[in-house]
């Protein structure tokens, strides 16, 4: 069958603008609604789709291509890849943004919204290569599982985990297509396209600076000098630990684009300082923080009304740890970082980074189309120093690749400011391009049959 890819274009495009025009800002999220409208769409191109009720008003969406989607959820070894997404989206002021946000208003072939880049636009174009796969009538050994989650804004607890909790074992093992990368750098004229293969882990950490005997008439502030010096120490400190073997992999394909191969049984300073001339400031520090383990002040609370005897302080630190980094080896470090201060600390929250295997066949098939599309251009793995519902997936082993892919011109550098920020839109011509990319992988990746 020859697809007509202006009309996949002019459908996905509508499908888009619907689902823009939904509004699930979360809180307090109504993915149901969205939910709904996506797994009507789905049964009338021959597609099976069944809802999972979390809350009122929300829930997660499971469509599958060949099966009941209910019978894929409770046998797991009846599927083989699963696309992730999710339904929900951060608050947006209609004041700030050129178009109205939740619109869907199509400007000069390019569509803005609330949801364009952060992830509806990666749900239409999963559902479109199910569609297509469906409509070339292609039967696979194994089912694909498409999952568009509610709550991933706000920590899951309505969404991938509330799905965890009942159907984990549908992800064990399994091959993922999620949300984080498919967008391209270019050095030295080579378009990389970064693909997710992991994420840094993410902790919030309160330290808590001892009161003092402080009276009225003769103040003490130790504690203040106290909560500086801790600011100081963490500003400056650079945790560095062996680095992933996928930076190690980005890092070096890279310098090759660059022909700078000799760099390459260099130390990894070494290396990222080569590179530095090749890239954007702003891409320079992103590697960067892909090699070192950072702790960044984010809150700080302290000091005294000038009748009050006592004052305390508070110190929020936001830590992002590099893939196989423990909470004991942090506690190690916090107890380094406090020593010979009167401080405290306590971890509020910790999620460990993960690092997924791109050496597979599913990666491979991203290369191969995204070359065949981009002549010259290639894929390349990458570890995400934000985090999304792919870090709840690392108990059960899944190889977790965040792929999306756009057109060279919308690159990495351009596309992350509209993340949870203004304006936010899409080339449409991105869009079906991303919808190509995907068709073409995962039916080459199904028809291999792993």
């Amino acid at each position: 069958m020859s697809i007509h890819w202006q009309q996949v274009k002019a459908e996905a495009a509508s499908y888009l603008q619907r689902l823009i025009q939904i509004n699930t800002t979360n809180p307090p999220g109504n993915e149901l609604a969205a939910a709904r409208f996506l797994a009507e769409l789905a049964r009338e191109n021959g597609l099976d789709a069944c809802i999972q009720e979390t809350a009122e008003g929300r829930g997660n969406l499971l469509i599958s291509f060949q099966q009941e989607a209910e019978h894929v959820m409770t046998d797991p070894a009846s599927s083989s890849l699963l696309l992730l997404s999710h339904l929900d989206v951060v608050g947006a002021d209609e004041k700030d943004w050129e178009v109205p946000p939740f619109s869907g208003e199509i400007v000069d072939d390019v569509l803005w919204g609330r949801g364009t880049i952060d992830t509806k636009q990666l749900t239409i174009m999963e559902l479109m290569a199910l569609i297509l796969l469906k409509r070339e009538k292609r039967v696979f050994a194994k089912d694909i599982l498409l999952i568009a989650t509610a709550d991933e804004e706000s920590g899951s607890t309505y969404g991938l985990l509330r799905l965890l909790d009942e159907y984990g074992e549908i992800f064990r093992g399994k091959h993922v297509i999620s949300e984080g990368g498919g967008f391209p750098i270019l050095v030295s004229g080579v378009s990389h396209y970064l693909c997710e293969t992991g994420q840094k882990g993410n902790c919030q950490i309160t330290f808590h600076v001892a009161s003092s005997q402080s009276t009225p008439y003769y103040v003490d502030n130790q504690p203040m000098h106290a909560a500086a010096r801790l600011i100081q120490r963490v500003t400056k400190m650079r945790w560095a630990s062996s680095s992933p073997k996928t930076t190690q992999y980005l890092v070096d394909e890279l310098l090759h684009s660059c022909h700078l191969e000799e760099a390459g049984e260099a130390p990894m300073e070494k290396k990222l300082r080569l590179l530095r001339p090749h890239v954007s400031p702003f891409m320079g520090s992103i590697l960067q923080a892909m090699t070192e383990n950072t702790m960044a002040p984010t809150i700080w609370k302290g000091g005294r009304l000038a009748k009050q005897p006592q004052g305390e302080a508070l110190i929020h630190v936001d830590c992002r740890l590099l893939p196989g980094v423990t909470r004991e080896q942090l506690e190690a470090k916090l107890a380094e970082l406090v020593q010979d201060l009167p401080v405290s600390w306590k971890i509020e929250s910790f999620a460990a980074g993960y690092e997924s295997d791109f050496e597979s066949l599913l990666f491979e098939s991203f290369d191969q189309q995204i070359r065949a599309e981009i002549p010259g251009s290639k894929v390349v793995p990458f570890i995400a120093t934000g985090s999304s519902d792919g870090r709840h997936l690392l108990p059960y082993q899944s190889r977790v690749y965040g792929f999306s892919p756009m057109l060279p011109d919308v690159s990495f550098e351009k596309v992350l400011p509209l993340v949870h920020g203004i304006n936010e839109r899409i080339p449409l011509d991105s869009l079906v391009f991303g919808i190509k990319v995907l068709y073409e992988a995962i039916g080459q990746f199904m028809a291999r049959g792993e």
